[in-house]
């Protein structure tokens, strides 16, 4: 709704009502002023549909008249416009038709609080929820600081770099990046935006993954260091794993999903095993 209008003449003195025809000649004179503050109120009342993702209103400057694939297209310069305000470029993966819009939408409307939060584990697993649309609690990534769990052993006694500046984000493996592109996508993603200095990797794991049982406020200092050796174990095992059906072949498959190491490199996970 259009902000209310009241006449430039309007506020004048008294004094100059006192002619008639002198005021009127000057609300003449005004009335020029009055054109001009009545379209910039206008263009006011239009902010929520410039700057509101969720705005209904018609997108500004587009004829009534225009087709859906214009509304459309206007509805993408406006976001990714607004975009750049955070120093974003909305990514080519959000311009899918069906639910591109309505991704693009989502991070405007969450931008200043997800990036308010960047640097923090939190911040960084929200956002990587948002980039690849995951609502569902199960699907949600799992981050593991390296330090909170201790130096894992390794052979040699060789700990690699500090536990401080490493971590893993495991991601569970849905139908939702069973397509290549989507998982190098993820990669990417994991390598830019993790924390200033931190290296971090990403490792899939079958749908389910969790860490449960974790320990509580004031549990036994036994279970929590339990609790620790276990996500040290986990940590040191965990590799990255192409099932069978998603595995790329140059010919027909003889080995039937069996866990055959056919270039003797060593053992090759199964589907037997935990991620």
């Amino acid at each position: 709704m259009a902000a209310e209008h009241t006449p430039v003449a309007a506020h004048l003195p008294a004094a100059f009502a006192a002619e008639t025809d002198s005021f009127a000649q000057v609300e003449g004179f005004l009335a020029m002023v009055d054109e001009l503050h009545r379209a910039y109120l206008d263009r006011l009342a239009d902010l929520p549909a410039w700057l509101s993702p969720s705005g209904a209103a018609w997108p500004p400057g587009t004829s009534p008249q225009a087709g859906g694939d214009v509304v459309l297209n206007r509805l993408d310069e406006l976001y990714g416009e607004l975009a750049t305000w955070f120093g974003f470029v909305l990514p080519g993966s959000w311009s899918d038709p069906g639910t591109g819009l309505a991704r693009r939408r989502a991070f405007l409307a969450k931008a200043a609080r997800l990036w308010r939060r960047r640097g923090t584990p939190r911040g960084f697993a929200d956002w990587f929820c948002l980039w690849f649309g995951i609502k569902d609690p199960a699907e949600r990534p799992v981050l593991l600081e390296h330090f909170k769990y201790g130096s894992p052993e390794s052979q040699g006694g060789d700990t690699g770099p500090d536990p401080a500046l490493r971590a893993t984000l495991v991601v569970p493996a849905t139908d939702r990046f069973a397509d290549v592109a989507v998982r190098a996508e993820a990669a990417q993603f994991t390598d830019r935006y993790a924390p200033a200095h931190v290296l971090m990797r990403l490792c899939w794991a079958r749908p389910g993954f969790t860490l449960d049982p974790v320990p509580g406020p004031g549990a036994d200092p036994a279970a929590v260091e339990e609790f620790r050796a276990r996500v040290r174990g986990l940590l040191c095992s965990m590799v990255d794993f192409i099932d069978h059906q998603n595995g790329v072949r140059l010919w027909d498959c003889v080995d039937e999903g069996r866990a055959i190491d056919r270039l003797d490199v060593g053992r090759l996970p199964s589907d037997d095993e935990e991620a």
